[in-house]
């Protein structure tokens, strides 16, 4: 008999690691975590952002959840932040330590800046952004993050203290205590004035041809976001079906009251 042919085989390709955790931005909202975000996703790291979370209805769910006990339903850190290399701002940016654990070589990054310019900037989200709550009332979406934001700053940050001397007091205490908790070889304390020196430095690549970016100094880009919520809510159909019901129930109520009346 013939010798049988031998076949070849190639060695099969292994999947490419999957990206992980570099950078853990320990910053408050209103720091300079968007144009941060613009930065860093400019030198190749995907960055997760409260803006990331508000686009993805798993994640507002988890968040969700979460918000209102947290004891019951811990954060998977992993599955939130998988194709992610960086990750800023409210709600994240208050679990630092526990993503240290999670994430033990990556980096950490505080954003500052004045803390009563801050409070005046965070200020003006909230009031400018009142009207969400009146979509809250409807919007499923708009009510999940009404809720993390809520439990994100009032409860874990404020401690229900809206006095402007308690918002600065706890921006300065976070900020001590980040200082306190991350090893000084781990961590870049940031104003994005600095551009991109420092933080090319810090993460050890080229600083890039372009100029820095400064987004968001007004609050076209939050209103924006949020708007786009709101949309997602009002293209659904569910939402016109609460509506009605809402309405509806309104319309109930007070056809009793005046019959009452009557």
């Amino acid at each position: 008999l013939p010798p049988r042919p031998r076949i070849a085989f190639e060695p099969r390709s292994r999947p490419p690691p999957r990206p992980e955790m570099k950078l853990i931005g320990a910053g408050f909202s209103r720091t300079g975590t968007i144009s941060l975000q613009e930065a860093l996703i400019t030198l190749g790291l995907p960055c997760y952002h409260f803006f990331e979370l508000m686009s993805k209805d798993a994640d507002l769910d988890i968040w969700y959840k979460y918000s209102l006990d947290p004891a019951r339903s811990p954060l998977p850190y992993r599955t939130l932040l998988e194709g992610y290399e960086a990750c800023l701002d409210f709600p994240i940016c208050v679990h630092y330590r526990e993503l240290m654990e999670v994430f033990p070589d990556a980096k950490v990054i505080l954003t500052v800046r004045d803390a009563e310019k801050w409070r005046d900037s965070l200020a003006k989200i909230f009031r400018t952004c009142g009207w969400v709550i009146v979509f809250a009332l409807v919007c499923p979406r708009m009510l999940k993050v009404l809720v993390i934001g809520v439990r994100a700053s009032f409860v874990d940050t404020f401690k229900m203290h809206l006095d402007r001397a308690n918002w600065i007091e706890a921006f300065n205490r976070h900020v001590a205590e980040v200082k306190a908790a991350v090893p000084p070889e781990q961590l870049l304390v940031f104003d994005v004035r600095e551009g991109w020196e420092p933080l090319c430095k810090f993460l050890e690549c080229p600083v890039p041809d372009a100029a820095f970016p400064h987004k968001n100094k007004g609050m076209s880009t939050v209103q924006r976001k949020i708007l786009t919520v709101v949309w997602r809510d009002l293209t659904d159909v569910r939402f016109w079906f609460r509506l009605a019901l809402v309405v509806g129930s309104i319309a109930a109520l007070i056809y009793a009251f005046v019959h009452l009346l009557i």
